[in-house]
């Protein structure tokens, strides 16, 4: 018993100790609000995750891409774009579309490469960031910048340069602007087309050539937002950006993985426990939960199996049930009323226990409930007989009654 106590006291000790870890973190890296700042409207709180449904979670953007894309639901991808690239035979065609919503892009020299391979197929890579890659600037053949960062909300706006989109061109929406532009020379008009600009009017969504396929950069994920979403009519701003992709693409990937990256990746070896381990919140947790692990195989490796009690006979209760709706009915003499009962009741018997289809009371269904019931089939029809005729409202006196109760209390007796 001591020894037992010993270890629960020892669980529970690790468990205050992980809440009190969890919650020196969350003070140490949870910002101090400024008075009257909306919690749910600061940098801090930006997510875009396809099932994240605070203003700055991407859920609404995720629900609507199936109908943009002839009914096709995109694939969820947790894994690099290297990975999924040498580990998806699909993405090895010429007709897919590859969506990624995150902050930041952290590329290896790989992930570049297999992006710039993928797209050349014949692909669509369509990044909706707030900042991109040194990587995949040099290897598409462009640059950005940034003129500036407001650091409280205001608003958000996205503006389409397409004149076919007239006159819905210019939407706007709570959030963080995005101040990101593309630096466009001469020489890469011949690749780069201009699809959308920011509140400054610089060009913040465009269009890359790259072999067969295009690289489409956003540089407004506040577009993608709940909040900005579900705000006037801003939905359509989506409707917009997906009129450049393919209805009919093979496959539709969603991308889950780099918005999660705070720093650049090191290797391209990359697992859930690496990801684990990088963490201290997550791998103390993952220390922890071993401990736990140890404690309970440890203290209850020598319990012992109960007897397990024999199980009690089952009763027929369509038999009780009869019974006592009989006493309840024949008190009132209404014979009609109580045969329908006993008809209906015996009716949902048949249905539930023999899996007979009880609409039709004919030669086939007589034939396969003597069948299954092992009773005579001219029992049976003389029993579907008086039930038909009770289902009719045909007068039911007394001796009639009792007959019918005993061809039914016959038939629960004997079933199978």
């Amino acid at each position: 018993m001591n020894k037992r106590i010993i270890i629960i006291g020892l669980a529970v000790a690790v468990v205050i100790l992980f809440i009190l870890l969890l919650m020196g973190i969350s003070h140490r890296v949870v910002p101090v609000l400024q008075q009257g700042v909306d919690p749910r409207y600061v940098r801090t709180a930006v997510h875009y995750g396809n099932k994240n449904t605070t203003p700055y979670g991407s859920k609404a953007a995720f629900s609507l891409l199936d109908k943009y894309f002839n009914g096709r639901a995109p694939r969820l991808t947790t894994r690099p774009f290297t990975y999924t690239y040498r580990k998806t035979k699909s993405l090895e065609g010429g007709n897919s579309v590859y969506i990624a919503v995150a902050s930041r892009l952290f590329l290896t020299e790989q992930d570049a490469a297999d992006m710039s391979a993928y797209v050349a197929a014949g692909n669509q890579l369509f990044l909706v960031v707030e900042s991109t890659d040194s990587l995949l600037e040099n290897t598409f053949g462009f640059t950005t910048t940034e003129s500036g960062w407001e650091m409280f909300p205001a608003s958000a706006v996205q503006r389409f340069v397409n004149p076919a989109f007239s006159p819905d061109t210019v939407f706007s929406g709570k959030g963080i602007p995005m101040n990101r532009y593309l630096v466009l020379e001469e020489s890469d008009s011949a690749v780069i087309t201009i699809l959308g600009n920011n509140a400054r009017h610089q060009p913040n969504f465009f269009r890359v050539q790259h072999g067969e396929g295009q690289l489409f950069v956003l540089l407004n994920p506040m577009t993608w937002t709940n909040s900005w979403l579900l705000e006037n009519d801003n939905v359509q701003s989506l409707t917009w950006q997906m009129a450049y992709l393919r209805m009919h693409a093979d496959h539709v990937y969603w991308d889950e993985f780099y918005k999660y990256q705070k720093v650049r990746r090191t290797s391209d070896n990359f697992s859930d426990m690496q990801v684990m381990l990088k963490h201290p919140p997550l791998r103390w947790a993952l220390w922890l939960a071993l401990l736990l692990v140890a404690l309970y195989i440890f203290s209850e490796s020598k319990r012992r199996q109960r007897i397990i009690p024999a199980m009690p006979v089952l009763r027929n209760n369509s038999i009780d049930f009869a019974e006592t709706l009989g006493r309840l009915y024949y008190l009132h003499h209404n014979n009609t009323n109580l045969a329908q009962k006993m008809a209906q009741h015996l009716l949902e018997y048949i249905r539930q226990h023999y899996f007979l289809n009880t609409a039709q009371i004919n030669a086939e269904f007589i034939s396969g409930l003597a069948r299954k019931s092992g009773h005579p089939r001219e029992f049976i029809e003389g029993m579907m007989q008086m039930v038909t005729e009770v289902r009719l409202g045909g007068d039911v006196d007394d001796e009639y009654l009792h007959t019918f109760y005993n061809s039914i209390y016959q038939f629960y007796q004997k079933t199978k």
